[in-house]
């Protein structure tokens, strides 16, 4: 890549919008005619919360057709086609995480076949939804009002534009949040509604009716069969992470073999080493990467946990429903929470260069950030999976992914207070770390369990006390998951020249976690199970493994297959030009064309002084 891309010189939010749509409505074109769905990841020329279409695809036709009535699925052709385009609004200004909160209104008029959408307040605003401001329609929830009673929240379409002309429909104001921390090639709008009319058979009908005379009738599980659904949304948001996150660790793994900086402490007379050479540097850029695979990998094997729940909903067997809503809460937090400050890291790894937007990490950056919102803000996921675990250890049997507490119910004291056995290369035995993980979170869930069955204080009280516990458990709960399906996707690859480096790369993502977990999750030095000498040859198995993975840095980054104008990113290009192509790229800002910043400095000096600059000696 010589040319410098565009959205690294936009200004004006439009032309954001603008780049969005135009690489928004290529790839959904390219999907159309060649029926196929590979831009729905994420990055560059994709469709992953970057533009609209990203709604259009996932959000809204996935909620017509999960949501929608056989008689109205002329919706999804015509959304498919996209002769309209659309997008669920459902966060209002008040109202995120707490759907049950929403104030938006649906009230049937009886006399006109009807319902009006309303928005009763100014807390009331859909505030977020992405794609609100161009959509022509909306998957409004909304809370439906029938004779003064009040039905919970449901889905309505109602339609936000004209199709002639593009401007809103009567009653209806929408507008665009303006510039965000990422993913700005993505409108993301407000809408208020003034009693704004749609026809009853706007209400989708799959598993929730209204009919002429006003009658309501809904299956007795609807709850659990539109809630089942949504959980796809938390599940699909890991890979997401995980492809964002390999971007920035394979701009950093290039940039790393190429930037050369310093001598090393005790040589001062050699040649400048490349950055790669450092310690520090492998250790941090190896355990990322080891990090980037754990998430893909996670879901991986989640994905087909959650697609036989929902085989389940459908034969009214809702058994797996709390286990996969703790599961998805979790990881969606794990993960976001991960990759995030893993992009982070990546950037800060990459100096100065890493600072300038054209090293392509800061979009990464903003882009995740996002990811720790969406879907559930992270801390209030995490105490939704500890409220399983409290529940589940509670019960006489064991729940779903919490069966490995069961050898500690028999010997608890005995298995708790033993100290771990394992010595120098035992540690690179994927049974051993399991033990680890698994000891950390045993401790954490019985100890936390114990101290609120014992508490004296109101349960609400109890939990806002100790809620620090209960993410620490819960945190550890999931990194054994995380763990385990590492495993898992590790043991099943049968070629051994792949499967070598992976199990290498697996061992450093459970070695590098023990030595330096997240700043939220709990140590695993907690209770002496592992002691300073041991931790002395984790370390020591560390630089081991670190030795075997490093010469492979760029095959492991490289194994994503990202092209040069998907990372776009100066220093990140697979031919290694970093300096090259900064400067090229520099040179191509429109502030350095020709005579541009003599009249910059020009404006600034009338501005500043009334008139140009006297140099003074």
């Amino acid at each position: 890549m010589s040319k410098l891309p565009r959205f690294y010189v936009y200004n004006d939010r439009k032309e954001h919008i603008a780049h969005g749509e135009e690489a928004g409505k290529a790839c959904f074109q390219d999907s159309i005619e060649y029926g196929h769905n590979i831009f729905e990841t994420t990055g560059n020329w994709s469709l992953g919360n970057t533009n609209r279409y990203t709604y259009h695809t996932a959000i809204f036709i996935g909620s017509l057709k999960n949501e929608a009535s056989k008689e109205q699925q002329h919706w999804v052709k015509l959304a498919e086609s996209g002769q309209i385009m659309g997008t669920l609004a459902q966060t209002e200004l008040s109202h995120g995480t707490n759907v049950r909160g929403v104030e938006t209104t649906a009230s049937f008029d009886v006399e006109t076949d009807e319902f009006i959408i309303n928005s009763p307040s100014t807390s009331a605003a859909k505030f977020w939804p992405g794609s609100l401001f161009t959509a022509t329609h909306a998957i409004v929830m909304a809370r439906l009002l029938l004779n003064n009673r009040d039905h919970g929240i449901h889905p309505f379409l109602v339609q936000m534009r004209s199709l002639d002309n593009n401007l809103p429909l009567k009653g209806v104001e929408v507008g665009e949040l303006g510039v965000k921390m990422g993913y700005n090639g993505l409108d993301n709008g407000y809408a208020t509604f003034d009693h704004v009319r749609i026809h009853r058979m706007n209400l989708l009908m799959k598993h929730a009716t209204v009919t002429r005379d006003g009658l309501y009738a809904a299956n007795q599980h609807r709850d659990q069969l539109v809630y089942g659904r949504m959980l796809g949304g938390r599940i699909h948001l890991l890979l997401q992470c995980a492809f964002q996150f390999a971007q920035a660790t394979t701009i950093t793994a290039r940039y790393s073999v190429v930037r050369r900086q310093g001598y090393g402490p005790y040589n001062k007379n050699g040649p400048e080493k490349t950055i790669l050479h450092y310690g520090s540097q492998q250790y941090r850029l190896m355990s990322i990467i080891a990090k980037s695979y754990a998430v893909l990998f996670t879901w991986q094997v989640t994905v087909p946990v959650y697609k036989d729940m929902l085989e389940r909903l459908v034969k009214n067997d809702h058994s797996a429903l709390p286990h996969v809503h703790a599961l998805s809460c979790g990881l969606k937090a794990w993960a976001a929470q991960n990759s995030f400050e893993g992009a982070e890291e990546a950037r800060k790894m990459c100096g100065g260069h890493g600072y300038s937007v054209m090293s392509g990490l800061l979009a990464i950056i903003g882009n995740l950030g996002a990811t720790c919102t969406l879907e559930g803000e992270n801390w209030v996921m995490w105490q939704q999976t500890a409220s399983y675990l409290v529940k589940g250890l509670s019960t006489n049997k064991l729940p779903a992914g919490m069966e490995y507490l069961g050898s500690y119910y028999s010997d608890r004291s005995d298995r708790l207070t033993a100290p771990c056995s394992a010595h120098s290369d035992d540690f690179l035995s994927s049974d051993t770390v399991r033990r680890v993980f698994e000891h950390r979170a045993a401790c954490l869930i019985f100890e936390i369990c114990a101290i609120l069955s014992t508490s004296s204080l109101p349960k609400p009280e109890a939990w806002d006390k100790y809620m620090m516990s209960l993410i620490q458990a819960a945190c550890a709960h999931i990194e054994l998951y995380v763990l385990n399906a590492f495993i898992s996707i590790v043991s099943n690859v049968s070629d051994r020249t792949i499967r070598t480096p992976l199990q290498d790369l697996l061992i450093l993502f459970a070695l590098t976690t023990i030595i330096t977990p997240p700043a939220y999750s709990p140590t695993f030095f907690l209770d002496n199970y592992l002691s300073a000498v041991q931790r002395r040859e984790i370390l020591e198995q560390i630089d081991y493994l670190l030795k075997r993975l490093v010469p492979n840095i760029i095959g492991l980054t490289d194994a994503w297959n990202f092209s040069d104008a998907n990372l776009a990113s100066a220093i990140g290009c697979y031919d290694g030009n970093a300096h090259e192509r900064l400067i090229r790229w520099a040179r191509q800002l429109p502030i350095n064309s020709k005579n541009t910043h003599v009249k910059l400095l020009d404006e600034i000096d009338t501005k500043s002084t009334g008139g140009p600059a006297q140099a003074k000696l």
